[in-house]
């Protein structure tokens, strides 16, 4: 969405202005500490307070290696060390090899926010060491210009959009329980496409055991205690494309969109781990279907705007051995 993207940049203009300086600051702090991950980790917490918003701190190598503890507001935690997040979407983009860039919006896998990454280049004569990165969430960056405030609320009263705003729906004030139940259905009991009508209130199953009907299930049934009863136990299949971690992580981000804005936003969604698409529709531009891969990395703020929308591809319908 337009008024969406503007708040965004505007944001990340904001967060530049009140960042740039101090983490390059921090990166000629941390050249000197780059192969001690104790006293690396001790300078990013030292230096945390330096940065407002900041939700999140930590250092990476080049090939994408986390090289010190995660360091939040809260104390450091250093069971991340050495994660991979070379696959992570800020990652996968445009690295700087000198000064700071920030990344598109994406979702957080710690907080299943909104999320924006400040990658800061550290260098030593020349020599690129790697990054410290800095997280943010959307909904903590202000827009501290007046002008483009105003012109959000103008055109919104201007588009006359105002008939079709998102109506909470039992789903959505259940929608954290019901992304474990639809995980777990997915990951244990032999579900192989889920969907989800978050403007019926229903949800749909398809399991391996019965793939020629799906269930209709609503809020209440899915939050049953038994509910997971009702499907046996299963290992996760091997023939899936989606590994099964992603599976909570793809139903986050149909959260999200559903969440952003309350003009424009899903109306259903829906996974299929075998040939691994998603579907989704949209309250301003109907349905889409993509590769579950594109959907998870894309800037969030892609499938809200209907201009982005010509180069999804159409579902491919695989019926499970």
């Amino acid at each position: 969405m337009v008024l969406f993207r503007e708040s965004v940049s505007q944001q990340k203009k904001f967060l530049s202005s009140l960042i740039k300086v101090p983490l390059r600051n921090l990166s000629h702090e941390a050249c000197q500490l780059w192969d001690q991950p104790s006293q690396l980790t001790q300078r990013l917490h030292h230096d945390l307070c330096k940065l407002p918003h900041c939700q999140l701190l930590y250092a990476i190598d080049i090939n994408g290696r986390q090289i010190s503890s995660n360091v939040t507001r809260n104390g450091t935690d250093e069971k991340w060390l050495h994660q991979d997040l070379s696959q992570r979407p800020y990652f996968c983009d445009n690295l700087p090899f000198r000064g700071m860039v920030l990344s598109a919006v994406y979702l957080s896998q710690r907080s299943m926010q909104p999320c924006i990454t400040a990658l800061q280049a550290v260098t030593d004569k020349n020599q690129l060491l790697g990054f410290i990165a800095a997280d943010f969430h959307v909904k903590d960056i202000p827009i501290t210009n007046t002008t483009t405030l105003y012109r959000i609320q103008h055109q919104l009263k201007q588009s006359g959009r105002t008939a079709q705003r998102r109506t909470k729906t039992d789903i959505d004030e259940n929608i954290d329980y019901l992304i474990v139940v639809l995980s777990t259905l997915m990951q244990e009991h032999g579900i192989f496409q889920s969907q989800i009508y978050f403007d019926n209130g229903l949800c749909s199953l398809s399991s391996f055991d019965d793939p020629c009907r799906y269930q209709l299930f609503n809020v209440r049934e899915l939050m049953d205690p038994e509910m997971l009863d009702l499907y046996n136990k299963a290992d996760y299949n091997e023939h899936a494309s989606v590994a099964a971690e992603r599976i909570p992580e793809i139903f986050a981000q149909f959260k999200v969109l559903r969440q952003l804005d309350d003009d424009t936003y899903i109306r259903s969604g829906s996974l299929n781990i075998i040939n691994g698409q998603i579907s989704i529709n949209l309250s301003h531009d109907g349905a889409h279907f993509m590769n579950y891969d594109k959907f998870l990395n894309s800037d969030l703020t892609h499938w809200l705007e209907p201009d982005n929308l010509s180069d999804t591809q159409p579902i491919q319908i695989t019926t499970p051995n």
